[in-house]
């Protein structure tokens, strides 16, 4: 698998300071000790033309589930996701997925897990990993709240990734308010436990923030698209 460098500047400044403890600071993840949260339960949010799979026993599952996006239609809002609940403070979720290719893969840019905060439009995702089409390839990055600039989807790194692959996707946040909030997201080789990418999000944010997995289409992207979860499982932090 090819991947592309990881973090240059960012990653030095996050590797130096793991020692912090702080929670102004995003890396401070390291003295956290977490519990598995088994009452977050997810809701289906839906718009256009797709499935989103039912969520009865979805919580913390090790289950498959597929959502699809099922129309090329590029100008209305395609949705197929599950939201989970408002969280404040730490919290982490851990996700495997994958992109499947015996549905499609004519796909432009797909936004696959969110973390969402109570602010509204464009402002209201404080982070949305996503999967995006390059040439013949697809790569794997994040974008960030749009009120710092800094957080825009090309100020981040990305990877390559294959088409029917699993991945884990783990994300580590702390939801501390409008400009006090900050994530860390991994994503890892699901065979060797390789950590193929590293990104973290600062800024923005609200007093509670959410989870969304599923199948998203971004701004001038277009589907159809299937996308795979299995194992998911969240955690509350202190």
């Amino acid at each position: 698998m090819k991947t592309f460098p990881l973090l240059a500047r960012r990653s030095l400044i996050f590797a130096c300071s793991l020692t912090l403890v702080s929670a102004a600071f995003a890396g401070s993840f390291s003295d956290v000790t977490w519990t598995q949260d088994y009452s977050n339960s997810p809701t289906q949010d839906t718009s256009g033309s797709g499935t989103t799979p039912s969520t009865s026993g979805a919580t913390n599952s090790m289950d498959t589930y597929t959502f699809i996006i099922s129309t090329s239609d590029s100008s209305t809002t395609q949705r197929q996701e599950w939201k989970y609940e408002r969280r404040s403070g730490l919290m982490a979720m851990t996700v495997y997925f994958k992109i499947n290719s015996d549905y499609s893969d004519d796909f432009d840019k797909i936004g696959i897990a969110q973390n969402h905060d109570d602010q509204t439009g464009s402002e209201g995702v404080f982070a949305i990993y996503q999967v995006r089409k390059n040439g013949s390839n697809w790569e794997f990055g994040v974008q960030g709240d749009t009120t710092d600039a800094s957080n825009s989807y090309s100020t981040f790194d990305t990877v390559e990734i294959e088409l029917d692959t699993w991945y884990k996707l783990r994300v580590r946040s702390y939801v501390g308010g409008v400009d006090d909030s900050y994530e860390n997201g991994r994503l890892i080789d699901s065979s060797t436990g390789e950590i193929l990418w590293e990104e973290n999000i600062e800024g923005g944010g609200d007093d509670e923030g959410y989870y969304k997995i599923g199948a998203y289409k971004l701004t001038d992207g277009y589907g159809p698209i299937s996308i795979s979860y299995k194992n998911i499982q969240f955690w509350e932090g202190e």
